[in-house]
């Protein structure tokens, strides 16, 4: 007769004298639960990875050592945001918040509170700064190429960062601009994308004469610039003409025996000179010679006087 066979039970799961395993929280934020959600994490700043895509460069060296200082004292207030590592477990990506990370390892912090957004997008990162005043245009300039070089259209760009197309535009003037443009910002003279956006084309035409003048002291704004092209282009404009004027019929010419002031306007969200040497076509009209080249007449009550400069 065979003896039966007794099964054999591990009853070590029911001994409530073993501790239980202490929870990863690493682990457990993986899991996203209900209990993790919703507030921040202190995760180690030695396991999180700054983007090497980051579009923002730039960090003023005083505005770090307070920043520095105050995390010293305080410590990190507003969280970060981070998301997990594609490839490295318990590892993570920064989305935003360079500066406070950079500023805790400065400290020698060990943690830093973050929450975790898996639906990061670079466009979400470059909203995040331009929202913030962060990102200086060369940055801005750079993420657009990136994308354009992508294939991205620029108005399919500017879509996405919710900013009108002609940002778009005047930004890449910051790509590659001539040395004396390139010294302008660099050198904090101007960083108005705008700005070098009308000087760079006006360089196209007067390579020379805006050397010559970016070489100067005088204060770079877009009345400035307004005021050079004026300038320049003032004895080659000629005046715009009705497409219903007769052949014969001559513009009528106001006569002055001194030198105008230049007359800088803006029309809907570009700077052009007024020509206050021609009469306009149209009642209650001017003529602008704006800084893009281009010459045309618009309603003058839609105009916005930024500056008038006196010969």
């Amino acid at each position: 007769m065979k003896k039966p066979l007794i099964a054999t039970l591990d009853l070590t799961a029911l001994d409530r004298t073993t501790p239980a395993p202490t929870p990863d929280p690493i682990a457990k934020e993986r899991t996203v639960t209900a209990e993790v959600l919703g507030r921040p994490l202190h995760i180690p700043v030695k396991d999180i990875e700054e983007d090497p895509d980051q579009p923002r460069q730039e960090f003023d060296a005083a505005s770090m050592e307070e920043l520095e200082q105050s995390v010293r004292i305080h410590g990190v207030k507003t969280p970060i945001s981070i998301r997990p590592h594609p490839t490295e477990q318990k590892r993570w990506i920064l989305n935003f918040g360079a500066r406070r990370l950079r500023a805790s390892r400065a400290v020698g912090k060990t943690t830093i509170p973050a929450f975790i957004d898996r639906s990061h997008t670079d466009y979400q990162q470059v909203i995040e700064n331009l929202q913030r005043e962060d990102l200086k245009p060369r940055e801005l300039a750079m993420f657009i190429k990136k994308k354009m070089d992508e294939g991205e259209k620029q108005a399919h760009i500017a879509e996405l960062l919710g900013v009108n197309r002609s940002m778009v535009t005047n930004h890449l003037a910051l790509i590659d601009p001539p040395a004396c443009i390139e010294e302008i910002y660099t050198s904090g003279k101007c960083s108005s994308a705008k700005t070098l956006y009308d000087l760079r084309n006006l360089h196209k035409e007067f390579p020379k004469e805006v050397e010559r003048w970016c070489s100067g002291d005088q204060e770079i704004t877009r009345a400035t610039v307004s005021g050079l092209s004026a300038k320049l282009r003032g004895s080659e404009r000629s005046p715009v003409t009705s497409s219903k004027e007769k052949p014969e019929q001559k513009k009528r010419t106001l006569s002055s025996t001194t030198m105008l002031p230049s007359l800088i306007v803006m029309f809907q969200d570009r700077s052009g000179t007024v020509d206050l040497q021609h009469a306009p076509q149209q009642a209650n009209h001017l003529i602008v010679n704006f800084s893009d080249g281009k010459q045309e007449e618009v309603p003058a009550r839609q105009c916005q006087i930024e500056q008038i400069i006196f010969p």
